[in-house]
């Protein structure tokens, strides 16, 4: 993900064991953005029996740096994912610079 051209948003979907259920790419953005939607996230967890996931995406410039859209997103997606019983347990940015932890940033 740190080389690609566009942005991508991925999940990983989890069990109660945090196991892995699915990896999927939820969605492909431009070179500068990547628009998710909570609710078609959410649709696949309660498909799988997911009760965790764990969300990454890139961004293309390397810049290791996150954005205030990035954090508003985020925390969309965590009010969204509580009220239906899925923890959030990380997002992870990578760049070509490494990658970030928004739990270990406090963003989570």
């Amino acid at each position: 993900m740190a080389f690609a051209p566009q942005e991508q948003f991925r999940v990983l979907y989890l069990n109660a064991g945090n196991e892995l259920l699915c990896d999927e790419v939820a969605s492909i953005g431009s070179v500068s953005a990547v628009h998710i939607y909570p609710r078609e996230v959410l649709k696949r967890c309660l498909e799988l029996g997911a009760t965790a996931i764990i969300v990454a995406h890139n961004h293309p410039s390397g810049r290791l740096v996150a954005s205030r859209s990035d954090r508003i997103m985020t925390r969309k997606l965590v009010e969204a994912a509580t009220a239906l019983g899925v923890a959030v347990h990380d997002h992870i940015l990578i760049a070509r610079e490494g990658s970030l932890s928004f739990r270990r940033k406090g963003f989570l």
